[in-house]
């Protein structure tokens, strides 16, 4: 992550529709992104709101959410995502993303002053850098093809693209719950079953050392499972002290819809990418 304590370690987002698709959807809440503690859908007998709850009963959901991403080859959903950048707590926006294995994705931001902006980033492909579409401006005449972590992109975003997606989410939950866990310092708090993003989901507290030294990704994370999938709905984070630094919601989310190579293709004539591409040096 950048500008802040939490290192170079990020999370990730979530996937979209196309055009057609879109038309008449409302974004809805706040929301959540960065995690740190459990998953899956919480089946603890006795387990109360507001609770503490077992740290092994916790790493047998984070287990099962685990599992379930290994099923999914692709998922689309609206991402709604809120980040504090440079020490200051920007607005709420939305963002349409689809994601493939082994790492392709679509981005289009649906509303404020980015509104209309694309991104497309396929692994291993345009030298491995990020395509970027503006839609105002000289800027929309070229597409830019710039690194993922490029200060100008990481200026307004506090991941690159890079980071985003449920996989990357649960790889840093798991390998930091189960250190915690290890050594002894990881407390679970379950807060019950909430309606997220239209769906049921089980919200949990992870609270780690407030200590930056010892390397966790953060000090407190709260997160909300869906009851049916497993699979991380929202994430809100907290540093050490006490400040809200990012939030991620993935709404509408779909499991396995079948991209085809053209869902990840510049020329897609459902995208506006330019046909001139600018490398941007950096």
């Amino acid at each position: 992550m950048t500008n802040s304590s939490f290192g170079e370690r990020a999370w990730p987002g979530g996937a979209g529709h196309e055009g057609g698709k879109m038309r008449g959807y409302a974004v809805r809440g706040l929301v959540v992104g960065l995690a740190l503690a459990v998953a899956g859908a919480w089946t603890l007998a006795g387990a109360g709101a507001g609770g503490a709850a077992s740290v092994a009963d916790a790493l047998r959901l984070l287990e099962l959410a685990e599992e379930r991403y290994a099923e999914i080859q692709d998922y689309t959903a609206i991402l709604l995502t809120q980040e504090r950048i440079g020490g200051i707590l920007r607005p709420e926006h939305a963002v349409l993303l689809k994601f493939a294995r082994p790492f392709s994705v679509y981005l289009r931001w649906l509303d404020g002053p980015a509104q209309g902006r694309e991104g497309l980033f396929v692994a291993g492909a345009w030298g491995d850098r990020f395509l970027v579409q503006e839609k105002q401006g000289l800027a929309s005449l070229v597409t830019a093809a710039i690194s993922p972590r490029d200060p100008r992109i990481l200026e307004r975003s506090r991941h690159p693209v890079t980071n985003i997606g449920l996989g990357r989410l649960l790889e840093i939950v798991g390998e930091d719950a189960r250190r915690a866990a290890r050594n002894g310092v990881l407390a679970v708090v379950d807060h019950g079953i909430h309606v997220v993003a239209g769906r049921p989901a089980r919200q949990v507290e992870g609270i780690l050392p407030r200590d930056p030294e010892a390397s966790y990704y953060c000090h407190r994370v709260i997160l909300a499972f869906d009851l049916q999938h497993h699979l991380p709905l929202r994430v809100v984070v907290y540093d050490w002290a006490g400040h809200l630094v990012e939030q991620y919601t993935y709404t509408d989310l779909r499991l396995n819809p079948g991209f085809a190579p053209r869902d990840f293709d510049p020329a897609n004539p459902d995208y506006g990418f330019s046909r001139i591409r600018l490398p941007l040096p950096g």
